[in-house]
């Protein structure tokens, strides 16, 4: 008997739990929903700051077109922050490299960009993978001035060759260019990377964006004679299809001094006889012609 007063006992708790618990869920469930109120910060129109107009990937050299004043939420610390209008100004940044990747509409700050004056900025301008070497030019092997940051060259080596002209070992001094590198970047004349300039400046110092076997053609080709860069034409080469693409070279075409001067003679073969000599076979003189 008791036994069974302990189940109906238990029973009665069960039961009334389960109804207090689906009385506070349904209660709960008929309660309007809390509303959440959100701070809204006004913006100040007079208070801009400067922001990427576009996407900034790392290296890029910054101009003009890619910043812009944008209006910003007015707070505390907002001119040690961020770049404010009137505080500063955008032609700072002008010429300048992105060290971290911006996003359009980010905030540019002095810490995600390398200015010229700035230790390793030089290292930003590359593309990974890539060297910078430079080479001494003038007014005629500079183009005159007309080669600027970013234009697309060929390096032309011209030096002297010594080549013997007959069996007596007696030799002549001749003279070749070649096309050593094709379709190389400038990144820089001089110290400038300004690609904005208006006027031509000869430069004294061409820095030159290769790669790493390219560093050492040049490191050899300095010692081997002058070298002068050929500008290459900004517009790429159509292919079959009608897509515009830059024509791979092999960078190795070479003149002789007899292709650019008739009046120069040497031993290079020319394919056409030149010299008589005399051949005595069984009594019989023949003369044979030989280059």
């Amino acid at each position: 008997m008791a036994r069974k007063i302990i189940l109906i006992v238990f029973a009665l708790l069960i039961t009334g739990s389960t109804v207090w618990f689906v009385r506070n869920w349904v209660g709960q469930q008929n309660q309007p929903a809390l509303e959440t109120e959100v701070a809204v910060v006004p913006v100040n129109t007079n208070i801009q700051i400067l922001v990427a107009a576009t996407n900034l990937p790392a290296g890029t050299l910054v101009q003009e077109k890619h910043l812009k004043w944008q209006p910003w939420p007015d707070g505390d610390d907002l001119e040690e922050m961020y770049v404010v209008e009137n505080v500063r100004t955008l032609e700072e940044f002008i010429g300048t490299v992105v060290r971290n990747g911006v996003a359009a509409g980010e905030p540019v700050t002095d810490a995600r960009m390398v200015n010229p004056k700035d230790r390793g900025f030089l290292a930003a301008v590359l593309n990974p993978g890539k060297r910078a070497v430079s080479i001494t030019v003038d007014e005629t092997t500079g183009i005159a001035g007309f080669v600027f940051p970013g234009d697309r060259v060929d390096v032309i080596l011209t030096h002297s060759i010594f080549q013997e002209t007959d069996t007596e070992g007696e030799g002549i001094t001749r003279r070749a260019s070649e096309t050593v590198l094709s379709d190389v970047r400038v990144v820089a004349i001089d110290q400038s990377t300004d690609d904005q300039a208006q006027e031509a400046n000869v430069g004294r110092i061409a820095t030159l964006e290769v790669s790493p076997k390219q560093a050492e053609i040049v490191a050899v080709a300095k010692q081997l004679g002058d070298l002068t860069l050929s500008l290459r034409s900004l517009s790429g080469v159509e292919d079959k299809s009608g897509k515009t693409a830059f024509k791979r070279e092999r960078g190795r075409g070479h003149t002789w001094d007899t292709e650019a001067s008739s009046l120069v003679t040497g031993s290079r073969p020319t394919g056409i006889p030149t010299t008589i000599i005399n051949v005595v076979r069984a009594g019989k003189a023949q003369q044979q012609l030989f280059d």
